[in-house]
């Protein structure tokens, strides 16, 4: 009787569009630029990876939160699929895992029968960056900075509905911090 396990199978092919390729971002690491003119409505990548069940789906956020408060790396590639199953995107075949989050987006995601799909928002123009709005929720926006500079951008990645708030709290603490330090400069 052999113990041995059968090979696993190989990896998909890495993941490709007519529309752009995967270059290193000014904004963080890698992204994926627009290598032509995308027309608006235009499905420009499928977002892949393994369809695993919100149970795994947690159990790997915690994992990743355990990571950040040891000072490790806080990514996430794990998209909503339906009420039972989400997209773990975090495989090597899954190109479109390198977009990265603006807070004025030019492309959006798309969940269409199972298949989540990045479509262009807007025409975009050869050499831009192609961006999407991760929508992490409002519980977790400090966990999440931002660092696309646009000029809606909070710091920090949320949901759009939650901008607001985010940005109504930032104030007060500045405000705070601005008082913390007249009243220690009059004590001086």
């Amino acid at each position: 009787m052999s113990t041995t396990r059968p090979p696993a199978p190989p990896a998909p092919p890495a993941t490709t569009s007519p529309w752009a390729r995967r270059r290193k971002s000014p904004l963080h690491g890698w992204g994926m630029i627009a290598t032509t003119d995308i027309p608006a409505g235009t499905r420009i990548i499928e977002y892949v990876g393994k369809k695993i069940t919100k149970a795994e789906s947690a159990r790997i956020e915690a994992a990743r939160e355990e990571r950040r408060a040891r000072g490790g790396a806080g990514h996430v590639w794990i998209f909503d699929l339906n009420k039972t199953h989400d997209i773990d995107g975090d495989v090597p075949w899954n190109t479109a895992r390198h977009i990265n989050h603006s807070c004025t987006p030019n492309a959006q995601s798309d969940n269409a029968r199972g298949h989540i799909w990045i479509t262009a928002r807007r025409d975009i123009p050869t050499g831009e960056e192609i961006t999407f709005d991760y929508g992490f929720p409002y519980a977790t926006w400090r966990d999440h900075p931002c660092c696309c500079g646009t000029k809606k951008c909070v710091g920090y990645i949320v949901a759009s509905e939650h901008r607001w708030r985010v940005k109504k709290i930032l104030r007060a603490e500045k405000t705070a911090a601005r008082k913390r330090a007249r009243a220690a400069k009059r004590v001086a």
